[in-house]
């Protein structure tokens, strides 16, 4: 993800936003506190890349589509930030 070699395109038809969605709900479920750090940067990386895509592109559909899919699991969203110390390193 941080290589930024994949569009952000390809990233949604390989369904990679339903997956972290998939992921995320059974992080905060089951308290999976190893990888929630590494989901977040993840998902920091996509929201990036979309809205640069939203810069370079303002009539593209593709940004409010990430951010419509990853709105999903806004509340399991929020619990990792609350519980994860990467937020202040951003």
């Amino acid at each position: 993800m941080s290589s930024r070699e994949i569009e952000i395109d390809e990233l949604i038809e390989m369904q990679v936003i339903a997956k972290i969605n998939g992921i995320m709900t059974d992080v905060v479920q089951n308290n999976a506190e190893w990888c929630s750090d590494h989901l977040l940067i993840i998902m920091n990386e996509i929201l990036h890349l979309a809205a640069e895509l939203k810069k370079e592109k303002p009539d593209s559909p593709t940004p409010q589509k990430v951010f419509d899919q990853l709105l999903v699991n806004f509340k399991f969203f929020s619990k990792l930030l609350k519980a994860s110390d990467v937020v202040s390193r951003f």
